[in-house]
């Protein structure tokens, strides 16, 4: 690291850090970016656990983690789900599935996953 490295890191926001270094902590998984992932089309995403909710979707328990790679962030839903074990936030996880535009964001309902370490 030079000083041109670290005079670049000292004035950049931590929002600017923390997406940097979240896209150079899954650049070499073959991953879509969650920003440039189509709608409507099998996608596979991935980055890092940011929350982890149960919400009532029409009567039963519905888990959503929140997944943000840099780019964006998306919401993978679970139905039926109270927890799985294992996703908590801060861990990496990638998510396969289809996705939908749903309050400006990306949905994944019952997407397959794949939790990294």
């Amino acid at each position: 690291m030079g000083i041109r490295d670290l005079s670049k890191r000292l004035n950049q926001s931590v929002d600017e850090l923390d997406k940097a270094r979240l896209q150079e902590r899954f650049q070499g998984v073959e991953i879509t970016p969650i920003a440039d992932a189509p709608a409507r089309q099998p996608v596979r995403i991935g980055g890092e656990v940011q929350a982890v909710q149960m919400v009532p979707r029409a009567g039963s328990p519905s888990l959503e983690v929140t997944v943000h790679d840099g780019s964006s962030k998306a919401v993978a839903v679970f139905t039926g789900r109270k927890a799985i074990a294992g996703v908590a936030c801060g861990r990496g996880i990638l998510v396969e599935g289809v996705g939908r535009m749903e309050r400006n964001r990306l949905l994944l309902l019952n997407p397959a996953y794949t939790l990294l370490p």
